[in-house]
């Protein structure tokens, strides 16, 4: 899989330090000129559906379950890689001296009927709801966005946004 973007949250990283790593799938999926995000009452953030893997989980079990939870749709057909980013920052738990993301991200598409959200705690805190945008209104509005470290997502998300729409106009 093709790496998009490598991100540094914090500056002064040691990489040869403990480092807990995290393995997270996230779907893009079109209708038309429309994509399924995922928005933030709280923050107004715009992010892909996906999550992170459980210790069992296989890959696209994840990207599956994920866009079921937060979207409240079922994906079908084919699952198409698009590339992966990589983020490191400090472990704002601590535990560890870095906190390693791999995301991968896969061109997806999804059954019309949908079932109620299944959200987890931080979710609902966050008001998150699936909304069907374009990329271009879904990247101004997280680009007016302050950076915030309660919603890490958006620099990474918006720069995939970006890589997306200049690729749609490319093609």
């Amino acid at each position: 899989m093709r790496k998009l973007l490598t991100i540094f949250r914090h500056s002064g990283l040691d990489l040869h330090q403990p480092t807990l790593y995290r393995k997270a799938y996230r779907a893009i999926i079109f209708h038309d000129d429309l994509v399924l995000f995922i928005k933030s009452q709280k923050y107004g953030e715009y992010k892909f559906p996906g999550g992170g893997k459980n210790d069992a989980e296989r890959a696209l079990a994840v990207l599956k379950r994920e866009v079921r939870e937060e979207t409240g749709y079922t994906i079908y057909s084919k699952i198409i890689p698009f590339g992966l980013t990589m983020e490191y920052a400090k472990d704002f738990e601590g535990k560890y001296a870095v906190f390693q993301q791999e995301s991968r991200y896969y061109f997806c598409s999804v059954h019309k009927n949908i079932q109620p959200l299944a959200l987890e705690s931080y979710e609902i805190e966050y008001g998150y709801f699936p909304c069907w945008v374009t990329l271009q209104n879904a990247i101004e509005n997280n680009q007016k966005l302050l950076s915030n470290d309660r919603i890490p997502w958006k620099e990474r998300d918006t720069e995939v946004m970006i890589l997306l729409a200049n690729e749609r106009k490319s093609s």
